[in-house]
């Protein structure tokens, strides 16, 4: 089941992705119900097969793919999956290491805490070791900080902290068409922050103080399993901007260059590194 999304929805994910996916959901439900059927009839856009850990040995890559949320509904990782196999991962005595490969531009903050909180418990008793391979962008960036350690492929990209929100006001594109709509609740909180009237100073203060909330529950994590203190987060995980590779190893945002190969590589022997790697790339290309 697709998981429906509205204005005000938390979301942590960089900004250009996050506006087309959002360009997407607006055409999409612009679109009547018959042309959607026409388009599913016509083979229209498929949402992807989540990708699977591969393991080779002692080692497994576990995939964290595309736009994250709990289900993983918008064709990326569902973050809920993602933790139960994380924790699966570290009970497996015969699993010695975790690499997480991450090529994801963030997504929705609901289900984020939770998957990196299994990441963090999970290196408490085993090595996980999490690469933007290649970029790894503000949801994606909060779970892959709880490794223990975290890398960025040479072309890579991290970073894009913070929280974001927002307010669709309607009713004056229903004065344009003569339309009016009346909400009737049991309580004005029942509805605040409605599209159907201009956004009040008190619910943009609300909205406001809860992106402030998650934000700093950003912040706390990235504290956390980086070992610094919260206040130094913003200096050196900027406050929404993004870190080619090598900047970022040089600030300290990431603990150094490396590709997914070459963090494979460390973990494993020659033969089961190209084992790996090549179970990798077929179990990627089942995914498409």
């Amino acid at each position: 089941m697709l998981e429906t999304f509205g204005a005000r929805t938390l979301w942590a994910m960089h900004p250009d992705a996050l506006g087309d996916l959002l360009k997407r959901g607006s055409i999409d439900a612009m679109l009547p119900d018959a042309l959607k059927a026409l388009a599913a009839f016509g083979g229209g856009a498929v949402a992807a097969k989540p990708a699977d850990p591969v393991r080779d040995g002692a080692t497994v890559i576990i995939p964290l793919n595309g736009p994250l949320s709990p289900k993983g509904s918008y064709g990326g990782t569902s973050t809920e999956r993602f933790a139960n196999q994380m924790r699966e991962l570290g009970a497996d005595t015969s699993v010695g290491a975790i690499v997480i490969a991450a090529m994801s531009p963030g997504g929705l903050v609901y289900g984020t805490a939770e998957a990196g909180d299994a990441v963090y418990e999970v290196r408490q008793s085993k090595p996980v070791i999490a690469v933007a391979s290649p970029y790894s962008y503000s949801a994606s960036h909060w779970i892959c900080t709880q490794g223990t350690a975290y890398y960025a492929s040479t072309s890579g990209g991290v970073g894009s902290v913070g929280v974001r929100g927002g307010h669709v006001d309607m009713s004056g594109f229903e004065d344009k068409i003569g339309m009016k709509t009346t909400l009737i609740a049991s309580d004005p909180e029942k509805i605040a922050g409605h599209p159907y009237a201009p956004l009040t100073d008190e619910d943009r203060a609300e909205m406001q103080a809860e992106i402030d909330e998650m934000n700093e529950a950003f912040i706390a994590a990235i504290a956390r399993g980086r070992g610094i203190d919260a206040s130094a987060v913003p200096g050196i995980h900027g406050s929404g901007r993004t870190f080619p590779a090598a900047r970022a190893a040089t600030l300290g945002v990431t603990d150094g260059v490396m590709t997914l190969r070459d963090v494979v590589g460390k973990l494993s022997s020659s033969r089961a590194r190209l084992a790996l790697m090549r179970k990798r790339a077929a179990a990627m290309a089942d995914a498409i």
